[in-house]
């Protein structure tokens, strides 16, 4: 480690020991960036996302991964996911039970994509009623995203709560920049039927892009797949419609107009009682506005408001014993959730209906190794429960059918305002208010409808305090109904070796708040529309139920320190950032969220250490290089359960990576190969650990007849290793996944 340390910070230091000068931070030169380094104004890598000032990457007090629209058409992928694998210390699974893919930095658990905060033009894709990020429902085109801004390192600071982990910031292109029509198909190997249509015009000051986009899928074969067979129900079909309107007016004003509407189908493994299959409908619509005006060049300011919704239908026919329905188990449940459960072993159901006292009831259970107390009112409710058999014992094994749902709608309003000065050639700020509203409707998860408001106030300061020392100082505050005040700050010292490399000092602190199903959830399965049984039911619900009062949870916390370093250098053109970094979580919410799971605890902690490097390097105007690798080192410790949570927090993760990507530009024709390589991957639960290598190469030919320019493109994986992704099924009966893409721009 310590090597690496001498690597990351001795080496840029003796470069630049050898190669700067006095002048490079003269007043009047500092600035000069194109002076200094022969860079013109566009060839300076600005960032927005990590502080919401526009800032030189050499400035910016965060680690920050920024995918151009060059690379999103080089590497040539189908979906946002596959995008994010380029990420130094990101990883990317796909949940066991709802069939979406996740993306942790560092570690998370695969099934739900909690502690990262996902952004499209500002815009949250964060569902708070049951925090996840469904990739398949954002509606934005990979062809119409302009580039996305990673802010890898907890940035509650600027966004508030759930910016985890860091922030996936999904800027799209402005439609004056995408002028004409361009069509697309793909068809692959594993089901794959893509398709988008876009049109972008201008009227005066006034541009506009309509985009459509079907993408289908058959998903993963299975863990018993062979020669190219699917033995694995998880395809995908989803589509939308989107529109983006931009218009300009006297005085600096600017209003961006978003609207989409998007519907989807996923299929869903069938659980223990399901009979039919579980398959998730989805629509979603949002419509957005932004409204900014520069007021000059040290003032701006921007309002910008959304509506977002999001309806989730699933449901299915179950097959339950009838015993599972009954009200008095349910009553006992929420008095004595344990013994409700031992209530249905054979040998308890035979003591009661013997008349066994509490006492003896109490001695069955120890001697079974399940130790639990039992009340003289828990003994009439089991008493009550073998009664509604009709005395007859044999009717506890009854099987009865019907009808369950899952379904669930969020909405959100959301309403914010920025303002943006400088106030002298050295002092910076940002500061804004937000305020949201989250609305949830659910029976199952709920019992009805729920809300949640939150308000924040975040700022961040830049304080340029000498020519080579840059202060960044912020931090939010928010207050919500579901969870306790918050505040998270953040400290960012940036050194300035010359104008375009730094050493950065990060201290930052983060939150993220449990969301509504984990501190206040109202779990109750209902089954409608029963056949006969000895209850006498239409509907009954399942004892297993979840209520408000049983939990009380804190938010999640992390504490992060970075040291890391960044540079750019014109000749060869590189561009190069490495992170050492430390973070201790505290308060982690481990438990898995299911109904199973009433005592749910915030005592989980975990420390992260590692290094990230991210290496860009333009060999010539036709040829480039993305490298990027990440050593980390997790562990977790806590009450109970330590072994398994560090197995379901880990699982995502992989202790070495290694990602590389060459991609040469011809006139006609553009080719790019990737190797993808993870070490000690899914180690924790494995034991062993898991090494995952893949190959992916991308070809394009273009052609151009008269308006026209049609494009033909090819793009292979080759999977190196048999292993599963993360959980068993997933896996593909061929090592070799392939498309062919059709296109037409005029």
């Amino acid at each position: 480690m310590a090597m690496l340390i001498w690597a990351l910070v001795g080496i840029p230091l003796l470069w630049v020991s050898g190669n700067a000068t006095a002048s490079d931070f003269d007043d009047k030169q500092l600035p000069d960036f194109a002076e200094v380094f022969g860079l013109g104004d566009d060839d300076i890598p600005v960032v927005l996302t990590a502080t919401r000032l526009r800032q030189p990457r050499a400035e910016v007090p965060a680690s920050v991964t920024v995918i151009e629209a060059e690379q999103i058409e080089a590497w040539n992928v189908r979906t946002l996911p596959e995008l994010m694998r380029f990420v130094p210390g990101m990883f990317i699974g796909h949940g066991d039970d709802e069939n979406n893919a996740s993306i942790a930095y560092h570690s998370s658990s695969p099934s739900v994509m909690r502690r990262l905060q996902v952004m499209v033009d500002g815009r949250s894709v964060f569902k708070s009623g049951i925090a996840s990020v469904v990739w398949d429902d954002i509606p934005i085109a990979l062809e119409d995203i302009q580039r996305i801004e990673i802010t890898r390192g907890p940035s509650s600071a600027t966004y508030g709560s759930n910016s985890f982990q860091g922030v996936i910031n999904i800027i799209s292109k402005h439609p004056g920049d995408t002028l004409g029509v361009r069509l697309r198909y793909r068809n692959g190997n594993q089901g794959e039927d893509d398709s988008l249509a876009s049109y972008s015009w201008q009227d005066d000051s006034v541009s506009y892009r309509l985009t459509a986009q079907l993408n289908a899928s058959n998903g993963f074969d299975g863990i018993d797949s062979t020669k190219g067979a699917d033995d694995l129900r998880d395809s995908s079909r989803h589509g939308f419609v989107s529109l983006n309107r931009t218009q300009g007016f006297e005085g600096g004003w600017q209003l961006n107009t978003q609207a989409a509407y998007k519907a989807g189908h996923t299929d869903i493994r069938q659980g223990d009682f399901d009979q039919g299959y579980p398959d998730q409908d989805t629509r979603q619509g949002m419509v957005m506005a932004k409204l900014s005006r520069d007021f000059s060049a040290n003032h701006s300011s921007s309002v910008r408001a959304y509506w977002q919704y999001d309806d989730r239908t699933q449901e299915t026919s179950v097959r339950v014993p009838t015993i599972l329905l009954d009200p008095n188990l349910y009553a006992l449940y929420r008095n004595n959730p344990d013994l409700a459960r031992l209530a249905l072993n054979e040998s308890m159901i035979n003591a009661v209906a013997s008349g066994a006292s509490a006492e003896q009831l109490e001695a069955l259970a120890t001697s079974a190794g399940h130790p639990v107390e039992v009340s003289n009112s828990d003994l009439d409710q089991l008493q009550a429960m073998l009664a509604s058999t009709g005395g007859d014992v044999a009717n506890v094994s009854q099987e009865v059918t019907g009808q369950t749902n899952w379904n669930i709608a969020d909405e959100r309003v959301d309403i914010e305002f920025q303002d943006t000065r400088r106030w002298s050639n050295s002092l910076r700020t940002v500061l804004g208010i937000n305020m949201r509203r989250d609305q949830v409707t659910s029976e199952t998860y709920f019992g009805g409808k729920v809300n949640n408001d939150t308000y924040r106030v975040f700022g961040n300061l830049e304080w340029r305090s000498y020519d080579r020392v840059i202060v960044n100082l912020g931090g939010t505050y928010e207050r919500e109904d579901a969870n306790d005040d918050a505040f998270s700050p953040r400290i960012g010292l940036n050194l300035l070796l010359t104008p375009q490399q730094s050493i950065r000092l990060i201290h930052s602190e983060a939150v993220r708040s449990p969301d509504l199903l984990e501190q206040n959830p109202n779990y109750t399965v209902a089954v409608s529309g029963l056949g006969d049984n000895y209850l006498g039911l239409s509907e009954g619900q399942f004892f297993i139920h979840q209520w408000p009062e049983s939990r009380d949870l804190d938010h999640e916390r992390i504490v992060s320190t970075e040291v890391g370093y960044y540079g750019r250098f014109s000749d060869p053109d590189i561009e190069i950032d490495l992170k050492l970094f430390q973070e201790h979580m505290t308060h982690l919410i481990s438990d898995p969220i299911q109904i199973q799971s009433l005592a749910i605890s915030s005592d989980t902690q975990m420390d992260i250490d590692g290094a990230e490097v991210q290496l860009n390097w333009r060999m010539t105007p036709t040829d480039w290089i993305w490298l990027s690798s990440a050593y980390i080192n997790v562990e977790l410790k806590g009450e109970d359960g330590v072994q398994r949570n560090q197995r379901v927090d880990t699982r995502l993760s992989a202790k070495d990576s290694v990602v590389a990507s060459r991609h040469h530009q011809g006139s006609r024709w553009s080719l790019t190969g990737s190797h993808f390589w993870y070490d000690a991957y899914n180690s924790k639960y494995s034991g062993k650990g898991n090494r995952y290598r893949r190959y992916e190469v991308s070809l394009k030919v273009f052609d151009r007849i008269g308006r026209y320019n049609p494009w033909l493109g090819f793009h292979l994986q080759h999977l190196v290793d048999d292993s599963s992704l993360v959980y068993a099924n997933q896996r593909y009966s061929t090592n070799n996944l392939y498309n062919v893409q059709l296109g037409l721009n005029f």
